[in-house]
């Protein structure tokens, strides 16, 4: 059975649009994987980190019918394919040149110790909202019922009051 999975993609080591394009190009190239659309790409402070490199990020639609945990580890091959460093020795948020989520899994909610879905920070990032916006469409979160883009607005409006620290991003152009 076909299932539909939206990726987060970011990068701030090196050239992250060129990465971006280049990982989804990777993704879609998985067998049992159809890629469908990848976002503009969004260049974004760092949110929830010490850094100095900002990030390109982008969120991908596909289309597979492998399981969540199948997806999972494929993704994460493309991660340490292209020098994503995972480990103990790597506590918390570090730079990395490659991070793929998996923000959605058709309407699947689980959440344990391999996988957490939807995944349990997109609706505080505005790097997540702003590309998630422009291809699910009206998706609706198997959590809460809410669109990407009404999650946006309300991120938006808590930014606005000040509840959630603002957060800097601008649209870019692939090359």
């Amino acid at each position: 059975m076909k299932c539909t999975a939206f990726i987060g993609l970011g990068s701030n080591i090196g050239d992250g649009l060129n990465t971006l394009q280049r990982a989804w190009f990777e993704i879609g190239s998985l067998a049992n994987i159809t890629a469908l659309a990848l976002s503009s790409p969004y260049l974004s402070e760092p949110v929830g980190m010490a850094s100095d490199n900002w990030f390109t990020n982008g969120v991908g639609r596909l289309q597979t019918d492998l399981a969540p945990t199948q997806l999972l580890k494929s993704i994460q091959k493309i991660e340490t394919h292209f020098g994503r460093r995972r480990g103990p020795d790597l506590p918390g948020y570090q730079d990395r040149t490659l991070d793929l989520d998996i923000l959605y899994f058709d309407d699947y909610v689980r959440e344990d110790a391999v996988l957490t879905l939807p995944h349990p920070f997109l609706a505080e990032r505005l790097f997540v909202l702003e590309p998630l916006a422009e291809v699910a469409g009206d998706f609706k979160d198997p959590a809460d019922g809410m669109s990407p883009a009404q999650k946006l607005q309300q991120l938006r409006r808590r930014m606005r009051d000040g509840s959630v620290a603002e957060q800097r991003i601008h649209r870019a152009k692939w090359l």
